[in-house]
């Protein structure tokens, strides 16, 4: 299920009694809890009918949500992270579980019980299967480019404000997708704008605030470039910024993955827009992708992408450390 038929189910009063909330975009998973709140809860009533539990055991989500609520037909109980859903053994596990699979087959419909986790529960426990297979699950992806438009104008609008799409495009490229990293950068360009009304790709440039895969892109076009300086100055940054050598070596594959099936697919006379929309990418970051990789050779990219992938199994095999894997993928970057 999506978030928007959950909002349909939830406006038209057919909800069920357990919801299972998952998937990586957290912003978005909490403004679902809170349009329930507001459809289900009396204002000025709120403290006697919901429990926001963390760090709960089964036994207190349990009777929070066997609780009667007062004054109005349900009450709200949002269990967080319940342990029982993430990797790890917890004291007296079995019983708990025992007691919640129990309860799952004759939960009351005067209560909306969600359980949120922040991406994605352990599929190898047994509540993650019967909450499955009983409870309805909502998954909360990531926005694509033109929901993240409407998204960011929204946010605007109240402010008499809007972001042109190209800007929006480069926005969601340097920033990430993740709406919670999105919105204060949103708030740092309306403030940035002053009297002008929309923010435009020079603003971009020159607020936000650049994720590890923008810096990492960055990074990979100065190594293609044969810009060595820059190169090495962005793979500093990057670790200064908390990135480990292994992560930044799976950034550049997953770049030169891309850049390699963009090369290919225009070969064969692909738009760039027809393949950013086949391979869920970043319309700004597949025309990037699409420039950079049309200077090269589809044999000169796999071989880029064959280091990496290379580099990765001679860290994990203990051929080479990582920092000497990264620095050779680097140098066979900057030779391609």
């Amino acid at each position: 299920m999506t978030y928007e038929q959950f909002l349909k189910q939830l406006s038209g009063g057919d909800l069920k009694p357990v919801y299972l909330f998952t998937g990586p975009e957290n912003y978005v998973k909490r403004a679902a809890v809170e349009r329930a709140r507001q459809a289900l809860l009396p204002e000025g009533l709120e403290p006697l009918n919901e429990a926001m539990l963390d760090g709960a055991t089964a036994f207190q989500v349990i009777e929070a949500a066997e609780t009667l609520p007062v004054l109005c037909d349900r009450r709200l109980v949002v269990v967080n992270d319940l342990a029982l859903l993430l990797p790890g053994r917890v004291r007296g596990e079995e019983e708990q579980v025992a007691a919640l699979c129990d309860w799952l087959g004759r939960a009351p419909d005067s209560c909306l019980t969600i359980f949120t986790v922040r991406d994605q529960p352990d599929g190898r426990k047994k509540l993650t299967g019967e909450l499955k297979k009983r409870a309805e699950t909502v998954l909360f992806s990531y926005l694509d480019d033109g929901s993240i438009l409407k998204w960011a104008n929204r946010e605007l609008k109240p402010l008499g404000q809007s972001i042109a799409p190209d800007a929006c495009q480069l926005l969601t490229f340097m920033a990430g997708r993740s709406l919670t990293a999105l919105a204060p950068e949103i708030e740092k360009l309306a403030a940035y704008l002053g009297d002008r009304r929309q923010i435009e790709r020079a603003d971009v440039e020159a607020m936000v605030t650049p994720a590890p895969e923008y810096t990492a892109f960055q990074m990979i076009d100065a190594a293609l470039e044969k810009d060595v300086g820059r190169a090495q100055t962005l793979l500093k940054a990057l670790l200064e910024a908390g990135e480990t050598p292994v992560g930044v070596l799976a950034l550049i594959e997953r770049q030169m993955r891309m850049m390699t099936h963009i090369r290919r697919l225009r070969a064969r006379g692909e738009s760039v827009p027809a393949i950013a929309a086949a391979l869920s990418l970043n319309g700004y970051a597949a025309q990037m992708a699409a420039r950079h990789a049309a200077r090269f050779s589809e044999e000169s990219l796999e071989q880029g992408y064959r280091a990496s992938v290379d580099a990765d199994y001679a860290i994990k095999s203990g051929r080479l450390r990582d920092e000497a894997a990264l620095g050779w993928v680097l140098m066979v970057l900057n030779g391609l």
